[in-house]
């Protein structure tokens, strides 16, 4: 009997795996690079030391690791292979992690995983979310392994996997400083026991202070400049919108009702169920789960530069919480039913991703590929191609890599843009604009209205205005709907004169 229910939990585990490695290896190439993925390529043709300092005050652990891979001129899908090979293994630890709580627990915990939509998501991307992911584990089980066993092996791999974890994601730290808060309270009663933690803590220190110390002030500017969800929702969306990507990634629309009371009210039972079983019994795993949890939220909620991505590392803790505590259910339909629910509708919001209708970090579907197409087959020799983006070059140098025509494409300069389409025009008698939904295209489309240019213009991936939509009380969608790229083909009805513009 206790073979055959076994044979059953392997073969259990292993569709979990297949489904995972399906799901993450199917098509790694169908989407464009993101302007992320195309920075990190860009640096791999770099000497490493200058691929060092351009890393200064950030993770490098990654794209040092991705040069043994990645050829600076090797494809999309190459790139992410090592991603998601992690994000695979990833859905493996999670069940070694869970199963100390039962069959039940670390089943249901790595089929979670495997349909995880922010999980997934990031294990197709080729940047370091899925290899801190994948660490973060490590330095759990670690931890675990050291804390029953107390011998020297399991404390160095332990060392290791934090310290590798912090430099491939910083905000990972917060992590570590959830394990510390567990261990004092685990030998609060005997406190000679925290003397291999102190040391392990001092040689985690002291791995990364070679390239922390130098780069201290580069991170701390980075940290300071760079905001992300609460800068652009409040501080209050943001500490609503974190779990939401925890439970449904970053695919489902928030005002999508459908799907998201569902995951509410099936995440929110069985995290609270979680909470009542560690006030009541002070379950260790459970807690030991539950404060790393509130210490990467925490410093999410309160660090302007995180962001969903930055927070996947607590992803695996986060479903073995809540797999443990469907678990603990004494009605075990009732468990079977929120487990149920949880993954419908992370299927729903896997069909969101694979649809590409993306709610955050749009940028990650735009079809580059067709954008560059409409223009090869539209374009003359004679022809100007500007390419738009105020904030940075990153539209114009991930547009690059997938345009193959004749022209030499240039990038908007916006300080002095009326004399750059100007001469444009002036020179040329048809110019392709493409511009970013941020940029100031209003006021250009009527300057170039008022010098009788004329032009067909074609949208791109419409996007919708979620914040301004709640804002005017839930108005109608098509209202607050636009295209995120513009794609205009100017055309000068007679050369304008030599005045200035």
């Amino acid at each position: 009997m206790l073979r055959e229910n076994r044979q059953r939990t392997l073969a259990c585990l292993f569709a979990a795996l297949a489904v995972a490695a399906g799901l993450r290896f199917a098509d790694l190439g169908q989407k464009p690079l993101w302007c992320d993925e195309l920075a990190t390529l860009q640096r791999l043709s770099l000497p490493l030391a200058e691929h060092l300092r351009a890393m200064s005050g950030n993770h490098p652990l990654y794209e040092i690791l991705l040069r043994f891979w990645m050829p600076p001129d090797g494809s999309d899908a190459r790139m992410r292979i090592p991603s998601a090979a992690l994000g695979v293994l990833a859905v493996w630890m999670t069940w070694l992690l869970a199963r100390r709580a039962g069959a039940f627990a670390g089943l249901t915990a790595a089929w979670l995983m495997a349909l995880s939509p922010l999980h997934l998501m990031y294990s197709r991307i080729g940047r370091s979310y899925s290899l801190s992911c994948t660490l973060a584990l490590a330095s759990m089980l670690a931890l675990i392994w050291a804390m029953k066993r107390r011998r020297f092996l399991p404390c160095l791999l332990y060392v290791l996997a934090t310290a590798a974890m912090v430099l491939s994601n910083l905000v990972a730290a917060s992590l570590a400083l959830g394990q510390g808060l567990f261990l004092l309270w685990f030998y609060r009663r005997r406190m000679r026991r925290l003397a291999p933690w102190l040391i392990a803590c001092l040689a985690v220190g002291l791995l990364l202070t070679p390239w922390m110390l130098p780069n201290l002030r580069s991170s701390i500017s980075w940290g300071s400049d760079t905001v992300y969800t609460a800068g652009q929702f409040g501080l209050a969306a943001k500490a609503c919108y974190l779990p939401l990507t925890f439970c449904l990634g970053e695919t489902v629309n928030p005002l999508n009702l459908w799907v998201v009371i569902p995951a509410f009210f099936a995440f929110g039972i069985a995290a609270a169920y979680g909470v009542v079983l560690i006030a009541r019994f002070r379950h260790p795993m459970m807690l030991f789960l539950l404060i790393q949890i509130a210490a990467v939220y925490g410093f999410g909620l309160c660090f302007s530069a995180a962001a969903p991505k930055h927070l996947l590392v607590i992803v695996p803790a986060w479903l073995t919480f809540v797999a443990i505590s469907l678990s603990r259910m004494r009605r075990r339909r009732a468990a079977a039913a929120l487990a149920a629910v949880m993954l419908i509708v992370s299927a729903a919001s896997l069909f969101n991703y694979f649809t590409n209708r993306q709610f955050a970090d749009a940028d990650m579907v735009t079809p580059w590929p067709q954008i560059a197409g409409v223009v090869e087959r539209g374009e003359t020799p004679d022809d100007a191609l500007l390419i738009g983006y105020q904030p940075d070059r990153g539209v114009y140098d991930v547009f690059r890599r997938y345009y193959h025509g004749p022209l030499q494409p240039a990038p908007v300069r916006f300080e002095e843009w009326r004399w750059q389409l100007y001469e444009a025009l002036r020179t040329h008698r048809t110019v392709w604009l493409l511009l970013h939904d941020g940029d100031p295209w209003q006021e250009m489309e009527l300057w170039l209205r008022g010098r009788g240019v004329t032009g067909k213009y074609r949208p791109f991936q419409k996007e919708e205005h979620t914040l301004a939509r709640l804002r005017a009380g839930w108005g109608p969608r098509k209202k607050f709907t636009s295209p995120l790229y513009r794609l205009y083909r100017l055309q000068r009805t007679e050369k304008p004169s030599g005045k200035e513009p």
